[in-house]
């Protein structure tokens, strides 16, 4: 039997989840580090009857950096939320590309995802470089557009610039989530979200605006925590591994949650208009 192959979602979720797993072993590194920095050294290797100068050596330099070590499970947040949001613009491309794979013409597009990507490629052509695109590149793209406006494409199939749909402006909090969601007619996620089994359970709550409330709610903390640790002051106050694992496991389940919605479109994500 031959096996069904991975959908471009299933293999961002799976790619997201890797590196969250890194993620995780590196933070339970920096919790027995900080461990290792607060105990005794054995009185073999302190009155040299057992030579082990690596142990010696490392035990001598961790009390120094133990209070320290917050600044790197902050750095290690500030990674997972950017991979989060990676993830998630990645998904609005695979979306995009699929629809478009699966319409007969570029007019059979849903309205909205036609309109998203008339706005976001005049808004590369007026600053390329704000979005990091180079001149030719942006040029490339109205052109693209412009012949499948008029219908030049349809004849090859219809062929959209898919990546400008995944642009934003600030972290994916959960407004910007909506809305990159909705540029390929996913409406009402959050509603959707809140209604996953799987979701509830880990926030252990029983009904589905109070699972939707706390979710966008942990989402809003995480990227407000990120926007500081990407710009600190002396006023930041760096989370510990224990935090950021707790962060790394929500990210997982609500990854996973928006992947199987997306994967099986239901009629109310995907109105038109």
């Amino acid at each position: 039997m031959t096996e069904r192959p991975m959908s471009s979602a299933t293999l961002a979720l799976d790619q997201f989840h890797a590196d969250l797993q890194r993620a995780n072993h590196l933070l339970r590194l920096i919790k027995e580090f900080r461990r290792f920095a607060g105990s005794d050294v054995p009185a073999e290797i302190r009155e040299g009857t057992v030579t082990w100068s690596e142990a010696a050596d490392l035990a001598d330099a961790a009390p120094h950096v133990r209070t320290d070590l917050p600044v790197l499970s902050g750095s290690i947040l500030l990674y997972i939320c950017g991979r989060f949001e990676h993830f998630v613009r990645e998904l609005v491309v695979a979306l995009a590309d699929d629809m478009a794979a699966k319409a007969s013409t570029y007019r059979a597009l849903p309205d909205r995802l036609r309109n998203e990507l008339r706005v976001k490629t005049l808004e590369v052509a007026q600053n390329p470089s704000r979005f990091g695109y180079t001149s030719t590149e942006a040029e490339q793209l109205v052109i693209g557009l412009a012949e499948n406006l008029t219908g030049t494409n349809d004849v090859e199939g219809v062929s959209i610039s898919s990546r400008v749909l995944s642009i934003t402006e600030t972290n994916m909090n959960p407004a910007t989530l909506a809305e990159v969601l909705r540029r390929v007619d996913i409406t009402d996620v959050w509603k959707e979200l809140g209604k996953q089994s799987r979701l509830k359970a880990h926030l252990a709550k029983i009904a589905d605006t109070e699972c939707t409330n706390e979710a966008k709610a942990r989402l809003e903390a995480l990227m407000k925590s990120r926007n500081g640790i990407a710009h600190p002051t002396g006023a930041n106050v760096f989370p510990g591994p224990d935090k950021v694992l707790e962060a790394s496991e929500f990210l997982k389940v609500l990854s996973g949650v928006i992947a199987d919605l997306v994967e099986v479109p239901r009629p109310s994500l995907n109105s038109g208009g």
